[in-house]
């Protein structure tokens, strides 16, 4: 950390790619350290800055290190966003319709993706790597359980999410209803990439979603910050 510049943590194929858009988003001065995966884990240097050893970290200007994307998202915009550009417009703004995008529908939304559609698109990847993991002889069986499931449990409640969030952009370019990203498609951006890429859900199925993601990875910011990091794909 230089020049009183926040420090971001940055590991390849990981959420810090959506921290990285929102600097960039922001215009921020900031230090960039860049942090490679060992044996598809988080890098053991991570631990040196927090306890949890974990992608992305930011290390504040006044050296007090935040984890989580959430977390992230939220200090960068209460902290840097002086002219408001990346909030939501307060009750009363002309053109704004506060009844529809309030905070609540905001925290709403924040919970459903960090825990609910977290927690079956996880599943879908540990169950999916696990059943590639066992032995030849076995594999066709844990994949073909691995698939019942799929059909049977986790596919329909990842569909289910998908479509509550289809609706919910309705009339709407970005999820608070803004002209520009807020820490809602901060967040979201990264469980709907994860989900497109980690566990193959075909988001073309939710035109909404896939125009708003278009949206999100079409801008300058997000492409700059692919161009600092050191690799996002998280296909595997």
């Amino acid at each position: 950390m230089e020049n009183n510049k926040p420090t971001l943590h940055y590991m390849a194929n990981s959420g810090s790619q959506q921290c990285l858009w929102e600097i960039e988003e922001l215009g921020i001065e900031y230090d960039l350290v860049l942090h490679e995966r060992a044996n598809g884990r988080a890098a053991a240097a991570l631990k040196d800055t927090h306890p949890l050893g974990k992608a992305p970290q930011l290390v504040t200007a006044d050296g007090r290190t935040i984890a989580e994307r959430s977390a992230i998202a939220f200090y960068l915009i209460e902290t840097y966003d002086k002219e408001e550009r990346f909030k939501v417009p307060p009750a009363g703004t002309p053109g704004f319709d506060s009844s529809k995008n309030d905070r609540l529908r905001e925290e709403q939304l924040l919970s459903l993706v960090t825990t609910s559609l977290n927690q079956h698109l996880c599943m879908k990847c540990v169950l999916r790597v696990f059943a590639n993991a066992m032995p030849f002889f076995i594999r066709p069986f844990a994949l073909g359980f691995n698939k019942i499931l799929d059909k049977a449990f986790l596919d329909a409640e990842v569909d289910n999410i998908f479509k509550f969030l289809d609706n919910e952009l309705e009339g709407r370019q970005y999820f608070n209803g803004t002209e520009l990203p807020t820490r809602l498609d901060f967040v979201i951006q990264w469980y709907v990439d994860f989900g497109a890429q980690a566990c193959s859900i075909d988001i073309s199925k939710y035109p909404r979603v896939k125009s708003w993601f278009d949206t999100c990875t079409s801008r300058p910011a997000w492409k700059r910050a692919l161009e600092q990091g050191n690799g996002y794909d998280l296909t595997f």
